[in-house]
């Protein structure tokens, strides 16, 4: 058992490296609006603004491969040439799954439009064969990706992400003082 001495002397205090708060109210909001936008519009353009390559290229890829996928799989996956597949929202009377499932994959961006012009509407029959639930899902997925990237760049560009990770990483971002 080590025992502690008490020398009269208290040790100086060494300056903690403190992190800058981040943004709040109107400057989160005019930090964040623009990459939040060009990453709807195209997935993974909003990464690319705020500097952050490999996650913008990840994404872009990964909705790239996602969004063929389901159009060949909604396209050769017809059963007698009868389209369906993608979710369109039901309003009138209001239907909660379709509605849902379009929010959910009107997260692709623009592109959404193509595929419920294309797979989905009024002329569109619920999901008929394996295939095109297939297809469809792969849509739905890429644009709940992005919906979720969308919520990440948010923290991002506002700083919130850095508050997310343990202690010992913030403090190994934290700037460091510049002693004299």
């Amino acid at each position: 058992m080590a025992v502690l001495e008490y020398t009269g002397r208290m040790s100086e205090a060494t300056p903690t490296p403190q992190l800058l708060p981040p943004l709040r109210h109107k400057k989160a909001l005019a930090a964040c609006w623009k990459p939040i936008l060009l990453n709807w519009l195209v997935p993974g353009l909003g990464y690319w603004v705020i500097n952050q390559k490999t996650r913008a290229k990840a994404l872009f890829g990964v909705t790239v491969v996602f969004s063929l996928l389901a159009f060949l799989q909604l396209t050769y996956g017809a059963v007698d040439g009868v389209k369906g597949g993608v979710f369109v929202p039901q309003l009138d009377p209001i239907q909660w799954m379709p509605t849902l499932g379009a929010a959910a994959t009107a997260g692709v961006g623009p592109i959404y439009t193509v595929f419920a012009a294309c797979f989905g509407g009024q002329g569109a029959e619920p999901v008929r064969n394996l295939t095109q639930e297939y297809g469809a899902t792969y849509i739905m997925v890429a644009g709940l990706l992005n919906w979720l990237c969308m919520i990440d760049l948010f923290d991002r560009a506002t700083g919130r992400w850095v508050w997310r990770l343990p202690k010992d990483e913030q403090e190994a971002l934290a700037p460091k003082p510049t002693g004299k």
